[in-house]
């Protein structure tokens, strides 16, 4: 029988004789999801089965050797129908002489457990089960040489016994089978779909992934537990000269990341050391990927030096250009607006201290202008006001544009060293602009910085004193970080010691016309 339907009915029947098929119909006018019902045996039920398939049948229900085709041949669930004990004792009772042999034939998912009813039903009953199609005229020919005059089984051996004279009775699957298999289907159908759109979600993030991976400018390699190139980017490629699909599989050590090589166990726990690749100097991490306690393998980030350093370049301009000095006072900020005026007087009480100073507010409130007048109405234009934005900086540069770095600390550093943005606003105010993005390992060190009053420069081993107010900016609730463990609590704490929250000009009255 040719499948017809077009249907984007996700659950079909492969109906392996005619008279379950019109048993399915009449069930399904009572069953609450639409079954797609098909006839075919076997080969022919792989045929229409594969075309169901086609047309966007997800799951499958059949019996006996049909589904075993199906299991064997096609990619989605197939779900049987059990053949149970009542159904075979169906059969049995239309057996109308009791006393002659009787022979039950079928795939073994079908006549498993049969030889207990010829016992309780004390009937001659021999059992013959098979595995293939093929084995069904040779079964039935021992049965005939046997003198069995009657076989039980399904639609296959039930078609092929009249060639040997032998009297045949269907073993025909029942009301509550048809019905659980249904169900049954419907129940894998869920689960099917959900595991798909689990793998489309994690298709769709990989991809992203990659995405992303494939624009950064730091080389990226992951390695297998074996330390073989498992992955990498196209800028790792480019570093090392060759096609990705050439790096994969090769083992690290021909293309050495130099001390990496000698030194990656001691290194195994460290970031930011220092690697010659290609000729060129790259500042490296190495970072082992750890599952259930194991190591399963490394990535290796390589950030180009010399990039690097043409990005401090341009960031110390930048800074250069800002002057570290004050450019507002509180006669900038214009308000006929109670409520901000009293924000204003708030603000200015807190120039008379010395205590950090936290100030909160949607982005261009005007933090910074709060922060350059609170700075100004304490010290005036001659003490200096250093800013950092700590979210537009990598770590590594962050840090050492905060706490500066000592002659010779890596290289490509100065000669003579840097001095730190703490040692740059001694005597004066440093403002940490966002301070809700600094990374969490710097936030250790800033929480020393406040609480010692000194700050250690990298690789150096003496420390320098400071004498620095600090005021920082955010518009996240940081209390809400502190709890989602993305912010330190000591840290906020010490930060929070004097707090002003800024208004976005919507709700200050008439101020908006006004501006």
């Amino acid at each position: 029988m040719k499948v017809k339907t077009t249907s984007p009915i996700p659950v079909a029947l492969m109906a392996p004789y005619p008279e379950m098929a019109e048993l399915a119909r009449e069930i399904c006018k009572e069953f609450e999801k639409p079954i797609v019902i098909e006839v075919g045996d076997l080969k022919e039920g792989l045929r229409n089965g594969t075309l169901l398939v086609e047309k966007g049948v997800e799951v499958i229900v059949s019996r006996g050797g049909t589904a075993k085709l199906l299991k064997e041949r096609l990619s989605i669930p197939i779900v049987e129908i059990k053949v149970t004990a009542y159904d075979i004792l169906g059969a049995l009772q239309k057996v109308k002489n009791r006393n002659q042999k009787i022979g039950i034939v079928g795939f073994e998912n079908v006549v498993y457990g049969s030889e207990k009813l010829g016992d309780l039903l004390d009937l001659n009953l021999t059992v013959f089960p098979i595995q293939r199609e093929e084995e069904v005229p040779a079964i039935l020919e021992e049965a005939h040489k046997n003198s069995i005059e009657m076989i039980i089984g399904d639609k296959i051996v039930v078609s092929q016994a009249s060639k040997f004279r032998q009297q045949s009775i269907l073993i025909e699957s029942g009301r509550e089978s048809l019905l659980q298999s249904f169900h049954g289907a419907y129940e894998i159908l869920g689960v099917v779909r959900a595991e798909a759109q689990k793998a489309k979600q994690h298709l769709d993030t990989l991809t992203q992934l990659k995405a992303v991976l494939n624009t950064v400018d730091d080389q990226l390699i992951i390695l297998n537990s074996n330390d073989r190139i498992q992955s990498c980017n196209p800028a790792a490629s480019q570093t090392f000269k060759k096609a990705e699909a050439e790096l994969i599989g090769s083992p690290l050590h021909l293309y050495p990341i130099d001390p990496l090589k000698e030194t990656k166990k001691k290194l195994a726990a460290q970031r930011n050391f220092l690697g010659y690749v290609q000729g060129k100097h790259l500042l490296l991490d190495y970072v082992p990927i750890e599952a259930n306690g194991e190591r399963t393998g490394t990535l290796i980030v390589g950030r180009s030096i010399s990039k690097l350093q043409q990005a401090e370049r341009k960031i110390r301009h930048e800074l250069y250009l800002k002057g570290h000095v004050v450019r507002y006072s509180f006669s900038d900020i214009i308000s006929e607006d109670e409520g901000f005026q009293a924000i204003i007087n708030r603000a200015k009480s807190f120039s008379s201290a010395d205590s950090t100073v936290l100030i909160i507010g949607e982005t261009g409130t005007g933090k910074e202008m709060f922060a350059q007048s609170i700075h100004n109405e304490k010290f005036g234009p001659e003490r200096p006001f250093v800013a950092i934005n700590c979210a537009t900086l990598p770590e590594p540069l962050l840090e050492s544009e905060l706490f500066g770095y000592a002659p010779g600390a890596f290289t490509g550093a100065r000669r003579e060293g840097k001095k730190g943005l703490f040692e740059l606003a001694h005597h004066g105010t440093l403002l940490l602009d966002e301070i809700s993005e600094l990374p969490i390992n710097l936030q250790s060190r800033l929480l020393r910085v406040i609480e010692e009053r000194e700050v250690l420069p990298i690789g150096d081993d003496r420390v320098i004193p400071v004498d620095v107010r600090i005021i920082a900016t955010t518009n996240r609730d940081l209390a809400k970080e502190v709890k989602e463990k993305r912010f330190r609590g000591d840290l906020f704490y010490r930060l929070n010691v004097l707090q002003l929250n800024v208004p976005p000009l919507r709700e200050r009255g008439n101020d908006a016309y006004r501006l």
